[in-house]
């Protein structure tokens, strides 16, 4: 029977090949020839969104980007001049996709993931040459063994290198920084045409850019090389609590201009008691805020309240002191709920690993492995509160709503020198994610 479905796999892809041509869905990805192909997995028809399921016809775990090439060459040169179907050919990473974008129904998903993980640090010209498939996570502990780290992040660390790439990668150090996207030096990609290219923003610029952010439809990332800086020992981590939105955006806004004292910013809506304590998992400092969720007078909605978060790196041989000298001069200027703003010290690495304790508490609640029907948007600076009203009257306030809303600012000339993103005014865009 197993011989069975092995031969009923092949003798389907090759027909696949004879008659279709490449479709980019989330990342095209390319093997054929002497890599095998593997009876699809419930995996390879499943994302973290669970709100889409497309079953492919073949998964494939390349050992190569030449083995990426090869089914990529194979499917742009079958049948070529005459008309023929397409043929789907995704890219799955870690599966973190929310509505199908990793699955290729009736097509071929390649599992990155069998790339070449290695990370290779250079720590004289402080950069790191990363394989696609590699975790950020793993990024991050090869690194801090040479005293180094990536300077921007996403929350989770848990995604492969290939598929923030492709996407964007925005966290708390993008204020800074700017996003993933644009903190990368050099990238090997596999095209549409099963070529492997080395390029960079001097070096076939035009599929730098393009790939960078462009949602797998230009080329599939097998390699890319991450400029470092010094990695601390130790973060001050702090949390401050409002209960206006419009002061919550001005003091995020005044700690985004003060990036030589602050190296993170981020925030997040408490909507109720239960949204209190899961923002709390992580955080390893008694937080002594109760607030009263009653309705508004005004509105007849029950309250909100907010709560920025800000981290300022700890370089502990460059004075002991300073961190915390940094943080009691921001926190001075913000106008939070006095007393409610908490700091504690963590190791580095905990503090960019943060989510995985929410992770394990959300799986330990059987709330990871559920439809996750997400919402990530960029809102202009000053669409902001009415942004915030429209959630609240729509989405986050409606029946049992439970998860993260996350709302921080990033500044537009920090994407720089992607050309997807405006540089040309330094105001804030607000970033907005309602994880349900």
């Amino acid at each position: 029977m197993a011989l069975m479905k092995a031969l009923y796999v092949h003798a389907a892809v090759v027909a696949l090949l004879l008659c279709s041509s490449v479709n980019f869905i989330q990342s095209p990805t390319d093997v054929f020839g002497p890599v095998a192909l593997l009876e699809p997995t419930p995996s390879a028809a499943r994302d973290f969104g669970a709100v889409v399921s497309d079953a492919p016809i073949a998964v494939m775990r390349p050992g190569s980007p030449a083995d990426v090439a090869r089914l990529l060459r194979a499917l742009s040169s079958a049948g070529a001049g005459r008309r023929r179907p397409r043929a789907a050919v995704a890219a799955r990473g870690a599966g973190h996709s929310l509505h199908g974008q990793a699955q290729a129904r009736g097509g071929i998903v390649v599992e990155t993931r069998a790339l070449p993980r290695g990370v290779e640090v250079a720590a004289a010209a402080s950069y790191a040459d990363v394989g696609g498939g590699a975790l950020w996570v793993e990024v991050l502990e090869a690194c801090l063994r040479s005293g180094l780290a990536p300077r921007s992040w996403t929350d989770y660390l848990y995604l492969t290198v290939g598929g923030t790439l492709s996407n964007g990668g925005i966290s708390g150090q993008a204020f800074k920084h700017g996003p993933q996207i644009s903190n990368v030096l050099q990238l090997e990609v596999v095209t549409g045409t099963g070529e492997v290219v080395t390029c960079s923003p001097t070096q076939s610029p035009e599929l730098f850019f393009a790939v960078l952010g462009g949602l797998g439809q230009f080329g599939i990332i097998t390699r890319a090389r991450i400029p470092l800086q010094v990695a601390p020992p130790k973060v001050r981590w702090v949390r401050a609590f409002y209960d206006s939105f419009e002061t919550f955006s001005k003091d995020q806004e005044l700690l985004v201009s003060t990036p030589e004292l602050v190296d993170y910013v981020e925030g997040f809506m408490v909507l109720n008691e239960q949204s209190l304590h899961s923002s709390s998992v992580s955080f390893p400092a008694q937080v002594n805020f109760s607030p009263d969720f009653g309705s508004s007078s005004a509105s007849g909605r029950r309250k909100v309240y907010y709560c920025i978060e800000f981290a300022v790196h700890d370089f502990q041989d460059r004075g002991s002191s300073a961190a915390d000298h940094a943080v009691e001069l921001v926190s001075g200027k913000l106008s939070y709920l006095r007393p409610h703003a908490y700091s504690v010290e963590v190791a580095y690495y905990d503090f960019l690993n943060r989510v995985r304790m929410e992770e394990e508490s959300l799986r330990e609640r059987g709330l990871w492995d559920v439809p996750h029907p997400w919402l990530n948007v960029l809102v202009p600076g000053h669409a902001a509160a009415r942004f915030k009203d429209l959630l609240m009257a729509t989405v986050v306030t409606q029946g049992d709503f439970e998860g993260p809303v996350l709302v921080y600012p990033l500044l537009t000339d920090r994407c720089a020198p992607h050309p997807t993103c405006s540089s040309h005014a330094k105001l804030s865009m607000l970033s907005a994610s309602v994880l349900r």
